[in-house]
C-alpha cells in the first residue's frame, strides 16, 4: 500500500506518475483512464487534473463540458463523448456494444483539450 495520497481523490496513489496525463494522451483518454483506476471523483477533478498538466490556458474548460452535461468525471465519458463505433465489438446475443477495454490513446497534439480519435460526441450516436 503507498502512502502517498492524491489530493484530489484523496485514495493512495503508487506514483505521482500515475496520476498525471502521459505525452500526448487526450482529456477523454485521461479521464477514462482515471476513472478505471481511481474511480470517478463526483465532480471534474480529473478534467481539471488534466487541464492544470496540459492545457493551462483552457480556463473555461470545465465550464463547457458542464455546458454538454457533463456533471463529474464519470459523465465526461459517458454524456460528453463516447467510444467510436468503429471499436463496438460485437456480443454473444448479437448486439454491437462499446468494448470493455479502450485501445491507447492515438494522441493529440500539446495543449488541446479535444479527444483523439477513438472517441465521438455522444450527440453524433444514435442508440
Amino acid at each position: 500500500m503507498s502512502n502517498v495520497i492524491h489530493l484530489l481523490t484523496r485514495r493512495p496513489i503508487q506514483s505521482p506518475q500515475e496520476v498525471l496525463p502521459r505525452p500526448e494522451e487526450c482529456l477523454a483518454c485521461f479521464v477514462h483512464r482515471m476513472v478505471g483506476l481511481q474511480g470517478c471523483s463526483d465532480a471534474l477533478r480529473w478534467v481539471e487534473q488534466f487541464r492544470v498538466h496540459r492545457a493551462r490556458r483552457a480556463t473555461a474548460l470545465t465550464r463547457r463540458l458542464t455546458a454538454q452535461g457533463a456533471r463529474c468525471d464519470c459523465s465526461v465519458t459517458d454524456v460528453v463523448w463516447r467510444v467510436g463505433p468503429e471499436l463496438w465489438e460485437w456480443a454473444w446475443d448479437g448486439r454491437l456494444v462499446p468494448p470493455e477495454v479502450v485501445p491507447p490513446c492515438r494522441g493529440v497534439r500539446p495543449n488541446s483539450t479535444q479527444p483523439c480519435r477513438h472517441w465521438v460526441a455522444a450527440d453524433e450516436l444514435a442508440m
